[in-house]
């Protein structure tokens, strides 16, 4: 009977043994997935952005401006002796094109042929079809014309160090300025880095993205404007992926009108919709117009981000009376924190010509650095705004 009762309490024991493997083993293989999806949703990368495709004389200006901030740090001038006169856009039947004046004051006594050399060095054999040309001007002043693919492109003159900067009167009203910065969704921290910065931005919020409602929600309660950023076909797709949710030009309008009524649905607070590439799809004026249809119904506006110079939005958002605004500059097509400074006063100089501009960034640590540095001082030359405040 003892002898039993031992036995019995044996297999009790290897039962319970037996059970408690199994329910380690499970939670094992439940806690890596777990750790699997976690992990994956963590290391989630934003989809790149569009500009629009760089081809002709436009490619070759950003690829200049690049190269003369070179020339100009080579030259020892500091980003804030550089001043844009203005900023034009100009087309001829088969291109378009941005045309800059800009002042440029010299601390030290530099010769045009110094000048010379050194943009010669930095552009020669650099960037295709660029024609320089230096002519000395009244008052010591150097003046450099550029062209490129025969086209007149910029316009730098050179102050000489005797020379004082003139003094800008102050407006009667500071020109307004509205910041987007895209491909929200990916990164709480630097989505709470950016909402931090002392400065009035606009943040647009990917469908689809893993952290949309949190980063939305927090994008709202700073009392910040919050836009769906849409995606939207690219001319390289599919070699290019505008990413899940994405609006295609073969879709029905049945098929294309469900999925963008859910993205609509996907972020919460949303005020505006900007495009997430869509080169090709805003040139669809069709579909466009299906588009702008709904975000009518819902009091939504629509903020064209240009990835295609021959978008057709604006026509189709005036025959619909759609609130709509238009994307003028791209602070951070070059991650670097010169570049992304040249772009802002840019952006500035376009404020003081049209009275408005909207410029379009993204969560990249650089332009969070310059922001940070460069805010106090962009407003004091700009009144930044709500993207909202600049539609109509």
């Amino acid at each position: 009977m003892a002898s039993s009762r031992k036995v019995s309490k044996k297999k009790r024991t290897k039962s319970l043994i037996i059970s408690l493997i199994g329910l380690l083993l499970l939670l094992g293989v439940s806690g890596f997935g777990i750790y699997r999806l976690f992990s994956s949703r963590l290391s989630s990368k934003a989809p790149l952005f569009e500009t629009y495709p760089s081809h002709g004389t436009e490619a070759r200006i950003k690829e200049f401006d690049r190269r003369m901030c070179d020339a100009l740090l080579a030259l020892g001038v500091p980003a804030e002796d550089v001043q844009f006169n203005s900023v034009e856009t100009m087309w001829d039947h088969a291109d378009q094109w941005t045309y800059s004046e800009l002042q440029i004051r010299l601390r030290k006594a530099l010769s045009r042929e110094t000048i010379k050399a050194i943009f010669s060095r930095e552009i020669s054999g650099r960037v295709q079809g660029t024609s320089l040309s230096f002519r000395a001007a009244p008052s010591h002043k150097i003046i450099l014309t550029v062209s490129i693919d025969g086209h007149p492109t910029h316009r730098l003159v050179f102050l000489p160090v005797v020379e004082k900067a003139p003094t800008p009167s102050r407006p009667p009203s500071l020109p307004r300025v509205a910041i987007i910065i895209d491909d929200m969704g990916y990164d709480t921290k630097m989505a709470s880095n950016f909402l931090e910065l002392d400065g009035v931005l606009s943040f647009s919020v990917l469908p689809n993205s893993p952290f949309q409602q949190q980063i939305a929600s927090a994008i709202h309660e700073m009392g910040r404007d919050v836009l769906l950023h849409l995606p939207m076909e690219p001319i390289e797709y599919p070699d290019v992926n505008p990413g899940a949710g994405a609006l295609i030009c073969s879709m029905s309008p049945d098929e294309l009108l469900d999925q963008l009524n859910k993205n609509l649905d996907a972020v919460p607070y949303i005020v505006g919709v900007n495009n997430h590439m869509g080169s090709k799809l805003t040139q669809d004026s069709a579909k466009m117009r299906q588009i702008f249809t709904v975000l009518k119904k819902r009091n939504l506006f629509f903020v064209d981000s240009l990835t295609s110079p021959k978008s057709h939005c604006l026509g189709a958002a005036k025959l619909l009376k759609l609130k709509f605004g238009r994307r003028h500059v791209f602070l951070d097509h070059v991650q670097d924190t010169k570049t992304i400074r040249f772009q802002i006063k840019r952006l500035i100089s376009v404020a003081k010509t049209r009275g408005y501009a909207i410029g379009i960034g993204h969560p990249y640590a650089t332009t969070l650095e310059v922001l940070r540095e460069d805010l106090p001082n962009i407003k004091r030359k700009v009144d930044l705004v709500p993207v909202s405040q600049l539609v109509g």
